[in-house]
C-alpha cells in the first residue's frame, strides 16, 4: 500500500512539473484585435458624446422661480424680449460661491451654457454677475 501511494504522489509531481514547464503558445494576433476593438466599442458606449457646447451671456428681469434639490429654477425676460428659462444650481456655478437666491422683478446678468428643448430657450449659468 505504501508502495502504492509513493508511486501515485510522483506521478502526481511528474504531472505537475510538465504541466509547468511546457511552451506556452503565443496569444493568436487575431484575438488580441478583436479584442481590442471589443474594448474601444464598448468604451464608447461608456462614455456620452461630446457634443460642443454654445454659450450665452444674458440680462433681464426675473419673473418666476421654483425652488429645486441643490438650487432653482427662474424664468428671465431678456432685454431683448426674449424668455428664459435658467437653472442655476451650486454643482453648476463654477465658483459656487456665487450662488444666491434671485427675487421676482430683480435684474440680472447671466452667463452659462445655451440650449433649447422643446422651442424654450434653457440657460444653466455657470457664473452670476
Amino acid at each position: 500500500m505504501k508502495s502504492y501511494i509513493q508511486n501515485l504522489s510522483m506521478l502526481s509531481a511528474v504531472i505537475t512539473f510538465a504541466s509547468c514547464t511546457s511552451k506556452k503558445t503565443a496569444p493568436n494576433e487575431e484575438a488580441v484585435s478583436k479584442s481590442e476593438v471589443h474594448s474601444e466599442a464598448y468604451d464608447s458606449l461608456l462614455q456620452p458624446p461630446k457634443i460642443p457646447k454654445e454659450t450665452k451671456s444674458i440680462e433681464g428681469i426675473v419673473k418666476a422661480t421654483t425652488s429645486g434639490k441643490d438650487g432653482f429654477s427662474a424664468t428671465i425676460l431678456t432685454n431683448e424680449n426674449e424668455l428664459f428659462q435658467v437653472i442655476v444650481s451650486i454643482p453648476n456655478l463654477n465658483d459656487p460661491k456665487q450662488y444666491r437666491r434671485f427675487n421676482t422683478n430683480e435684474i440680472v446678468k447671466l452667463y452659462g451654457d445655451f440650449w433649447t428643448m422643446n422651442g424654450e430657450k434653457q440657460l444653466t449659468v455657470r457664473e452670476i454677475h
